[in-house]
């Protein structure tokens, strides 16, 4: 997905934008949710001549939307499963309260170890310029 920001601050690699409302919210009857336009980070890696205040449009590849997605949500809740699983192995005369705590435990460190990877490659995370808007 792409989006259109304008460029706020440019430290080293990383470049602040601020996100410009889109044609959709001029229909939308909410009217508040990117009413006071959203700052997110970026970074340049094709080098495309901006500088500050400049109009650019960014993408976050989609390949590092699934590969967070994995990291955030899908394994945790892969590992939801597992628990209950490992909890069922390891007391099969117990009542569920058991495997559901397995479950829990599984879910909360397994989610932890997602946003410890995600926090580490948080960079090549980062949405892309694509490209400067004249």
């Amino acid at each position: 997905m792409r989006e259109r920001g304008t460029i706020n601050k440019i430290e080293g690699k990383l470049i602040t934008i601020s996100m410009d409302l889109t044609e959709g919210c001029a229909a939308c009857a909410n009217g508040m949710c990117k009413s006071n336009r959203s700052a997110l980070m970026a970074h340049n890696p094709n080098r495309v001549p901006v500088a500050e205040g400049d109009h650019v449009e960014v993408e976050i590849p989609s390949k590092e939307q699934a590969k967070s997605a994995f990291w955030a949500l899908g394994l945790p809740l892969i590992m939801l499963f597992v628990g209950y699983g490992v909890g069922q192995l390891l007391f099969p005369q117990s009542n569920e309260g058991i495997k559901v705590l397995f479950s829990a435990v599984f879910f909360g460190v397994f989610l932890l170890i997602g946003l410890l990877v995600q926090r580490q490659r948080n960079e090549k995370s980062f949405p892309v310029i694509v490209r400067k808007i004249a």
